[in-house]
């Protein structure tokens, strides 16, 4: 009889064993399943595009030194608006009136000194200050087949501006 016990609970040992085998891999492929969740095409487009753009500026002869790429962006900088100016302000490229956020400016310079793209770059300052990936551009409005009469004003506003209407006294 102390036999069958023993057996009989060797085998409700490994029971449990299994169970547990058999929880812990379900959990890691409900984990993998959501790790594999379709990216957002819109994650990262500012710092994408600002970062794309400098990078395109940037010469040969001044990828060997950071200061002349840091030269650089600031150059794009000064003449930057909207969501581009903002991303000058994360990356720690700013003007007298704005600032900065103390930024990144060093290692972007540093990184485009040894060629590496705008959007692995981007993905990589994503860990440090996830707000530049946070950055979106406003969706464009096609005016020809928007019925304007349903708009809110604040996107009626932003259709003056952007065609370069004065909405003052209106």
């Amino acid at each position: 009889q102390r036999f069958d016990t023993t057996a009989q609970r060797g085998r409700g040992l490994t029971m449990l064993a299994l169970a547990r085998v058999l929880l812990l891999l379900v959990s890691l492929s409900v984990a993998h399943a959501a790790s594999k969740a379709p990216k957002d095409p819109r994650e990262c487009e500012v710092c994408i595009a600002v970062l794309g753009e400098i990078d395109g500026k940037v010469t040969a002869d001044q990828r060997k030194n950071v200061e002349d790429i840091e030269g650089v962006m600031q150059d794009y900088c000064d003449g930057a608006k909207g969501k581009e100016k903002t991303m000058c302000y994360y990356m720690g490229v700013g003007d007298k009136e704005m600032g900065t956020a103390g930024g990144v400016k060093r290692e972007i310079s540093s990184s485009f000194a040894r060629g590496i793209n705008a959007k692995r770059l981007c993905t990589r300052l994503k860990t440090k200050d996830a707000q530049m990936c946070e950055l979106r551009f406003e969706k464009k409005i096609d005016v020809k087949n928007t019925d304007l009469k349903k708009l809110r004003v604040k996107e009626l506003r932003k259709i003056c501006d952007d065609e370069g209407i004065s909405t003052k006294g209106l």
